[in-house]
């Protein structure tokens, strides 16, 4: 999939920080989106949804968003791509990724999205009230921090 040079601004993304900004979430089954979404519901933020890494890049290009939660197995283009993607652009280079996945513990696939850039990976079963402490401090932080030049 062609990404936009890092360069390029889009209207609408790169908005200044701010409370109102929404919560992505990308999985590309439809009932994991809902419980991710009933799970974060307490923290008040808009909610947007992609069902596929694609679709979360030109989310993130439209619109403002201060966090991301993104399964990592999805067909097509899976979440480590999508975060690699994420990080090469200039207007969403710091724009904070949870990862999530039902996969084992795996010390490679932890690594590799380190190197990334992850802000976390958290294993399924999700604890509601964890991933809603990681996402608030996330987006908390990410909206109250200036957007680097």
């Amino acid at each position: 999939m062609p990404v936009p040079p890092s360069s390029s601004r889009v209207p609408g993304a790169g908005s200044p920080p701010g409370p109102g900004q929404a919560l992505l979430l990308v999985d590309d089954h439809e009932d994991n989106l809902f419980a991710l979404e009933h799970a974060l519901s307490p923290l008040g933020r808009p909610v947007l949804r992609a069902t596929s890494g694609e679709q979360a890049l030109k989310t993130v290009l439209r619109e403002p968003v201060a966090a991301v939660v993104m399964d990592v197995v999805m067909p097509h283009i899976d979440g480590l791509q999508t975060l690699d993607y994420l990080h090469r652009l200039d207007q969403t280079r710091d724009l904070p990724v949870l990862l999530v996945t039902g996969t084992s513990r795996d010390n490679q696939l932890a690594q590799l999205a380190y190197k990334l850039g992850a802000a976390g990976i958290l294993l399924k079963p999700l604890d509601p009230w964890a991933l809603c402490c990681h996402v608030r401090t996330l987006a908390d932080l990410y909206t109250r921090t200036p957007p680097t030049a």
